[in-house]
């Protein structure tokens, strides 16, 4: 149950359960990775996803935001570019910056589900998949 509670200088608690459930709050899905929206305020968006082992996302990019990525549990692989040519992996406590507008994939070469906080600079996040 979400409970959000509001305090005179503009600050609030957001109790809740996040689920990467594919929301359109959150910008829906990309392939095998799913999203959840967490909270929006202040010019920013934060939420979950969520990436099966041996999965992968289609290539996509979020138009001029720019996306943090914190790796929780499991390992995100980053196939950055059109072409793909850059390559890299983030494990648990590891970040990711993703600049907006860079076409990216992502895809999980560990055992075990991925399971990232994500941020963005906008309260709207916007997902464009390419496939």
């Amino acid at each position: 149950m979400e409970e959000k509670i509001d305090f005179p200088s503009g600050c609030f608690l957001l109790t809740t359960s996040v689920v990467a459930d594919n929301a359109d709050s959150a910008g829906g899905g990309s392939g095998g990775l799913a999203r959840g929206s967490a909270v929006s305020g202040g010019g920013m968006w934060m939420g979950v996803s969520e990436l099966a082992a041996g999965h992968d996302s289609v290539p996509h990019h979020h138009d001029d935001q720019t996306t943090i990525v914190h790796v929780l549990s499991g390992s995100m692989t980053f196939t950055v570019g059109v072409d793909g040519t850059e390559v890299f992996t983030a494990g648990p406590g590891d970040f990711a910056v993703i600049p907006g507008g860079v076409v990216h994939r992502e895809s999980n070469p560990s055992s075990e589900l991925c399971r990232c906080i994500v941020v963005r600079n906008s309260e709207t996040p916007t997902v464009r998949n390419l496939e």
